[in-house]
Formats: structure tokens, sequence, C-alpha cells
């Protein structure tokens, strides 16, 4: 089965001073480091353009457990709070192909 990966694009709201970028990297990559088929594979910053600033990469082996988390409770109560300090935020799955 080809891995999956869920990308999370975000630009930071003006005057937050990295309170994203640590809020993505302390409090939302932690909830996939603890499950056995997801994990944090990149976060990228962009310098220049016309890019969102930040991009993670989460790897994905278990699409079921994805479902399951994306699902729950805590995942929504993550992003209400994440939402509140970025704009232009993005989530997108794909499948990765060999």
């Amino acid at each position: 089965m080809s891995p999956y990966r869920l990308i999370i694009t975000f630009d930071e709201l003006e005057g937050q001073d990295g309170a994203s970028q640590r809020f993505f990297s302390q409090t939302i990559a932690p909830l996939f480091d603890d499950e056995k088929a997801l994990y944090v594979g990149e976060v990228w910053w962009t310098l220049w353009g016309n890019r969102p600033q930040f991009l993670g990469g989460i790897i994905v082996e278990s699409l079921e457990t994805l479902r399951e988390l994306l699902n729950s409770s805590q995942w929504e109560t993550v992003m209400a709070e994440f939402k509140a300090l970025v704009r232009n935020l993005e989530i997108k799955l794909v499948r990765e192909t060999a």
C-alpha cells in the first residue's frame, strides 16, 4: 500500500512572532508522533515568494488511523485554537505513488 501525505499550509497572522510555528511543532506534531502509523516528515518555511509561509508534511501509513485522529474531539479542539493563530490554512491529503 502506498503511503499518504497530509499537507498543512498556512500563513502566520501579523504580530504573532512565531506563535503558529510553535503551536504546530509543540501541539499539532505530537498528535501524530503518538501514533505508530503517522509521523511528521517535514516542516518548511518560505523565505520569499507568493507561497504559504509554512508547510508541514505528515506521513500517513494507515488511512484508517488518520481518519480516527481527524474525527476526534482532540483534533477539533487543537485546530480551533490553531485557526486563531493563522490565515490561509489549507489541509490536503495526497496519496504517494512509486
